[in-house]
């Protein structure tokens, strides 16, 4: 008697390399970098994400990792101001001020510990979310709009080519990294539902000839674990394009099949055991049963800490002695 499947389940071979918490990780570019950037910092993993805020195009993808591989720091007058707030173009809202100074640091703060960061890795995320681009003039190709009416900006589709070739500028400083590409499953229906297709559709030949030309550059197929193994409006959010939290942890539980070690999921599921137990709150925080259980997680992090010496729980020690 055949079983009736409700879903296409989506393979994934194991990765010929690993991650683990004392190597350092850089992921940059759209929702999916965001979205597992913080699944690994909350599982203590050493994490830069979007040093530049988010990130949707591959042109501005490649600006920011050049710019931070070579450390070149924003001046002034890379700055426009508009409605009062000073905004660059290469970067996400998250950094605009109404004091050019406090912008300009802000920026290049970032950056500093982005280029610091970026150093001590030997594994890059790059998640691409649209092949659609905005040209701004004297700029060229923008990250990001700042809400600047869009009769100030041509509109357009990049073409493989253009992508492919953006990258030959980074080919060199990326060599001796792991590079993990991905394509972020949020849909631009703003741009319209074939428009959308046709720019996932850009991306991903564009990824293909990477990973085919580039012994060092992977794929990890985020878009058809939401797309197909997760074919249900039950997984998004009530928006009907950005995935679950439901969807979101599908995806990351196979994301630390392909590049985690058993001992390295192990002691996430630690970590996250004692995290749950950190923000616990009990009817009688005085009580002694509760006193006991803090000590008990107290003893627990000294001692993933001396066999782990690379993990910090400072934070987490911190909040329980308040208790």
């Amino acid at each position: 008697m055949s079983t009736i499947k409700f879903t296409t389940p989506i393979s994934i071979p194991k990765s010929g390399f690993s991650i683990a918490h004392q190597n350092s990780l850089f992921l940059i570019g759209s929702c999916f970098a965001l979205n597992i950037g913080e699944k690994l910092a909350d599982s203590k993993f050493k994490v830069s994400i979007n040093p530049f805020g988010i990130v949707y195009n591959p042109i501005s993808v490649v600006n920011a990792l050049q710019r931070t591989i070579n450390h070149q720091l924003y001046s002034e007058e890379e700055l426009t101001q508009f409605n009062d707030k000073w905004i660059s173009f290469h970067h996400h809202g998250c950094f605009s001020s109404f004091d050019k100074d406090e912008c300009t640091q802000q920026i290049n703060s970032s950056l500093n510990e982005a280029h610091r960061q970026l150093k001590e890795t030997k594994t890059i995320f790059i998640t691409f979310g649209s092949a659609w681009v905005y040209e701004y003039p004297a700029v060229g190709v923008v990250a990001n709009c700042h809400k600047i009416p869009n009769k100030q900006f041509t509109k357009r589709l990049l073409s493989v080519k253009e992508i492919l070739s953006s990258f030959d500028a980074v080919k060199n400083d990326l060599k001796n990294y792991h590079v993990v590409f991905t394509v972020s499953p949020v849909r631009h229906t703003k741009d319209g539902l074939h428009e959308n297709s046709l720019s996932k559709s850009t991306l991903h030949l564009a990824i293909n000839n990477l990973v085919e030309q580039n012994d060092n550059y992977h794929y990890f197929p985020a878009y058809e674990i939401a797309t197909d193994e997760l074919r249900d409006y039950r997984f998004y959010k009530e928006d009907l394009v950005h995935p679950s939290d439901l969807a979101i942890k599908i995806i990351w539980d196979k994301f630390l099949d392909t590049y985690c070690t058993d001992e390295t999921r192990s002691l996430i599921a630690d970590i996250q055991q004692l995290k749950t137990a950190v923000s616990h709150r009990p009817f009688n925080f005085e009580s002694e049963a509760h006193q006991q259980f803090i000590a008990k997680q107290i003893q627990t992090m000294d001692k993933l800490s001396k066999q782990y010496p690379f993990l910090d729980f400072n934070e987490e020690i911190q909040s329980l002695k308040t208790q």
